[in-house]
């Protein structure tokens, strides 16, 4: 009776370990995962094919990492199984921002074997991606490209420093290769030009019609008195001046044509319409013995110095015309 017990609990004991041993010996052992979490995220090197696998079961999450030295233009190809054949692995393709954000996602079905990302990578920051499987394996593929980014590709035509490689911040323009601001012009700009966007432009490019000048401030050409219903006078007439021998000028004060010696000769090099007529001004000055008030004529038109310079003198002369008077010879009359 001792002999039947024993032999039914050994046998009892040994159908035990047969249970106990059995299921281990079957059971796949699955690799240590070393890139299952974000913090061990595997780097993606540009230009380079990287080989790995997902398996549901053993390795069901993969996360890689990408970072560049500069702003760069970032694609990213994902290639599940082998060439014109389907794969069997179902689940997910997700891209993070260095902030945890989430760009960007892909379902992966059977179907599709190829899996493109193209983002904009700013310098020095990482960027994330989470491959998982929820469903069956496969090995796939990872490979990146990179390629600058053009800084004018959304800046306006002015503001582009293409050689420097930059778009330069509102109100500033590109000169050369830096950024400078867009009211400065580097040399300044002359009369009758503005500064626009850090170049010179003319304030009224088509030039403006007899009785009207530039506001360069509205850039358009306006009237050189207000417009008024009323009757226009007749231009009135011009005093004939007798005609002198040659070598003589005549003068208005004593009537009388004269030598020349005293007199100073010279000539309008700048005529301006205003509302009192024509404002000149002649290239002879103090230096050359010019003083205000002397009595002097152009074009049959008599006139009186007014302000004086070393080299220039100027004066108004009305009912003239600028068109007319410019680059006549002017007489200056002597005491």
């Amino acid at each position: 009776m001792t002999r039947a017990r024993d032999r039914l609990l050994w046998v009892f004991l040994g159908v035990l370990f047969f249970l106990s041993v059995i299921p281990c010996g079957c059971r796949t052992r699955c690799p240590i995962d070393v890139d299952e979490t974000f913090a061990k995220a595997l780097r993606i090197w540009p230009g380079i094919d990287i080989p790995d696998s997902i398996d549901a079961k053993c390795d069901p999450v993969d996360w890689r990492s990408f970072s560049y030295p500069q702003d760069v233009k970032v694609q990213v190809t994902i290639s599940f199984g082998d060439l014109f054949k389907a794969h069997s692995c179902e689940g997910e393709i997700g891209l993070y921002s260095f902030e945890g954000n989430l760009l960007d996602t892909r379902p992966v079905v059977p179907q599709t074997r190829v899996y493109e990302f193209t983002f904009t990578a700013q310098k020095e920051k990482s960027y994330y991606f989470k491959i998982s499987a929820r469903k069956g394996k496969s090995a796939y593929v990872l490979r990146a490209e990179v390629s600058p980014i053009d800084p004018c590709a959304s800046c306006p035509p002015e503001r582009c420093c293409k050689e420097a490689g930059l778009c330069c911040e509102p109100g500033t323009v590109c000169k050369g290769k830096e950024c400078v601001p867009a009211d400065v012009c580097d040399p300044p700009c002359g009369r009758g030009f503005l500064c626009v966007v850090g170049r010179c432009e003319e304030a009224c490019p088509q030039g403006c019609g007899k009785g009207y000048y530039c506001d360069e401030a509205r850039r358009a050409c306006v009237p050189t008195s207000p417009k008024q219903k009323q009757v226009i006078p007749e231009k009135p007439k011009v005093e004939t001046l007798p005609r002198c021998p040659a070598g003589k000028t005549y003068n208005p004060k004593t009537g009388q044509c004269e030598g020349g010696g005293s007199n100073i000769v010279g000539k309008v090099i700048e005529a301006t319409q205003t509302g009192k007529g024509v404002e000149v001004i002649i290239n002879r000055g103090s230096d050359h013995g010019v003083r205000k008030g002397q009595t002097a004529t152009v074009g049959g038109y008599q006139f009186t110095i007014g302000t004086v310079s070393a080299t220039r003198c100027k004066a108004t002369i009305p009912n003239a015309s600028a068109d007319e008077l410019k680059g006549k010879t002017v007489t200056i009359f002597g005491d």
